[in-house]
């Protein structure tokens, strides 16, 4: 009797040691790292997941500093990160550092009744506002140079030109819901 409960001991000890290095395999797993360019290419599989991305700031919201613009390989490859509450804010400091973000991947799809709806809002208002923020201008931003009303127009012409260039009848805007940020060296 004391050499089975010897044996069932030690297999319970085996077992626990078993699945306490499985929780630990898994739970250090990484996150899947992107750039900025490949989050465009790339962002439909991973809407909705925990992922990280890398980029240079290239912008940081002046008055708040709730989000900032990481900028890919291109000055027109951006992706928005909201600091949220995990983060707090981002600094005008960081403008031109590299950073690693992690967050949740997140997608507005721009189609022909978004586009209207802007176009409605321009007409009624003479400005956008919620779209503007899909879009990543609050509207607290100064538009530097030109005729703004004309900017919005121009903007609505270039998203429709990118529907119809578009096999599934819109395209996404990614942006990260950040829950942590860090620079690299």
């Amino acid at each position: 009797m004391k050499k089975l409960s010897f044996i069932l001991f030690g297999l319970l000890i085996l077992a626990a040691c078993q699945s306490s290095r499985q929780n630990s395999e898994s739970s250090n797993e990484e996150l899947l790292t992107f750039t900025v360019d490949e989050i465009q290419q790339q962002g439909d599989d991973f809407v909705g997941k925990e992922v990280v991305v890398t980029g240079m700031v290239s912008h940081v919201c002046k008055h708040s500093g709730a989000r900032c613009f990481l900028m890919g390989s291109q000055e027109e490859a951006t992706i928005r990160v909201e600091a949220g509450h995990q983060i707090g804010s981002f600094n005008q400091e960081q403008m031109g550092s590299d950073l690693k973000v992690k967050g949740v991947l997140q997608e507005i799809r721009i189609d022909d009744a978004y586009v209207a709806e802007m176009a409605a809002e321009i007409e009624d208002e003479g400005t956008v506002s919620d779209a503007d923020h899909a879009m990543g201008h609050d509207g607290n931003h100064e538009v530097d140079g030109g005729d703004h009303d004309q900017d919005q127009v121009n903007q609505l012409a270039k998203m429709r030109q990118k529907i119809e260039a578009s096999e599934k009848g819109y395209y996404s805007i990614f942006y990260l819901d950040g829950i942590s940020s860090e620079e690299v060296e």
